[in-house]
């Protein structure tokens, strides 16, 4: 039966709705950044304790992920949704009563958790989004984090040098957080792997979201059933996300201390190359979905792996010459290109795969993004360690490295069978009885 043209639209509704979360993910975290040196100064942090205090971020993430992903799997991700949604609005403020490196540590680990919870939650509904649009949204939707990024980032440098105080920037921010977000959690679908029974949603969503419920609960395992060994065979797609993560940590990271120190750049050109690598990132991935479908997963991160890590590579081999600095940021923008569809693809991949085998989709999902958040919290350090043996400019060929590893692995994003649903290679077909998407009464094609 083909389903109606406002059953279609609510199900885009659900799409948007899961695009403006992530957008306002990204825009909060993204205009802290800026504010750093200021915090710093005024807590009259060494470089050593302030290093320790931002530790609190990574180590908040990494501890919240599998409390996380057990909460979606047992409740759905709307409820976690909507409350670490208003925790992530609110938190921001406990940074203004940091009173030096300890309090700092727990206030940014606070605020990470909520981050962390929200970020996994929020792709837990993008691969039931996903599940029930029958072609690949997650793309687009990390297109959504990326935006936010860019503009947080933004709002927080005119912040920066307007001297505004970080109590004002965290409460605009988190009240518009609140207003844009909270309301729309109500297109979301429910019944994205949790044990929730289809009347639990709407009665609007339910024609939308029947079958999906209908499989997820015929499917779905208690919490307790998620062993180490039933997880293994996800750990190919937590190295590729652990090796993407690493390699965008060390964009942010180290991006602007290299075009400084290696190739000779002013501070305001080194802050070009991070901006770079964020928009090439974003416009890759508002394409990558429709590229995915067209010519396959591994055809598309393959070649644009590739292709980073010999742009990248050639940066590094002119690092010092006149050409240095121009060539180091084609680099690094060609590093954004390159890894901006593989977190999503493996996320995306961990979805489908776990709802094979019999998995919570959240749960998986906090494995591979737990492995994924290691990368970023030890690939600075890395390159750090590296530095101080062969330089800096060696070091960097670190992000090369992985970024060819993720290259001869991208194989594995093509999810748990050639015949999936979704599969990601130009012709799948969906598995008997999981159909995809009709399309709408009247309509010959989905945008």
């Amino acid at each position: 039966m083909a389903w109606t043209a406002a059953q279609w639209r609510r199900l885009r509704r659900a799409r948007a709705a899961t695009m403006v979360v992530f957008f306002f993910l990204a825009l909060v975290l993204a205009a802290w950044a800026p504010r750093i040196p200021q915090v710093k100064d005024a807590l009259a942090l060494g470089d050593g304790e302030l290093g320790l205090a931002l530790l609190g971020a990574p180590v908040g993430a990494i501890v919240t992920l599998w409390g996380a992903g057990v909460l979606v799997s047992r409740l759905g991700s709307v409820p976690v949704i909507r409350f670490s949604l208003v925790a992530y609005a609110t938190l921001g403020l406990v940074i203004i009563a940091a009173t030096g490196p300890l309090s700092l540590f727990a206030a940014l680990a606070l605020l990470s958790s909520a981050s962390c919870a929200l970020d996994l939650s929020a792709n837990a509904q993008a691969a039931a989004v996903e599940h029930r649009f029958g072609r690949r949204i997650m793309m687009m939707v990390h297109a959504a984090w990326t935006a936010g990024a860019l503009v947080g980032a933004s709002l927080g440098a005119v912040a920066a040098a307007t001297e505004l105080p970080l109590s004002i920037q965290f409460s605009v921010l988190g009240a518009l957080t609140v207003a844009g977000a909270l309301p729309l959690t109500g297109w979301m679908l429910r019944g994205d792997g949790s044990r929730e029974s289809a009347s639990s949603g709407s009665v609007a969503l339910e024609a939308v979201v029947s079958e999906a419920v209908a499989f997820e609960v015929a499917t779905a395992v208690p919490a307790t059933a998620v062993t180490a060994r039933a997880l293994l065979p996800f750990a190919p797609l937590s190295v590729i996300a652990f090796a993407s993560f690493l390699g965008e940590g060390a964009a942010a990271d180290w991006s602007a201390v290299y075009l400084t120190d290696v190739t000779g750049a002013s501070a305001g050109v080194a802050g070009i190359g991070y901006v770079a690598f964020m928009a090439c990132m974003l416009v890759v991935r508002l394409v990558g979905d429709r590229a995915v479908e067209t010519f396959g997963v591994r055809r598309v991160v393959r070649p644009l792996a590739f292709t980073a890590a010999g742009m990248f590579g050639l940066a590094l081999v002119s690092g010092t010459t006149r050409a240095g600095t121009a060539l180091g940021i084609v680099g690094f923008a060609v590093l954004g290109a390159g890894l901006a569809c593989v977190i999503p693809a493996a996320f995306s991949a961990a979805a489908r795969a776990a709802s094979f085998v019999g998995l919570p989709a959240g749960a998986v999902i906090a494995v591979v993004s737990s492995v994924g958040y290691a990368g970023w919290l030890t690939g600075p350090a890395l390159i750090g360690g590296l530095a101080e043996l062969v330089g800096l400019h060696g070091a960097m060929w670190s992000v090369v490295a992985f970024t060819c590893a993720i290259a001869l692995f991208a194989g594995r994003l093509t999810g748990p069978t050639r015949s999936s649903w979704i599969s990601g290679e130009p012709g799948a077909s969906a598995p008997s009885g999981r159909p995809g998407p009709p399309a709408p009464e009247g309509s010959a094609e989905v945008s």
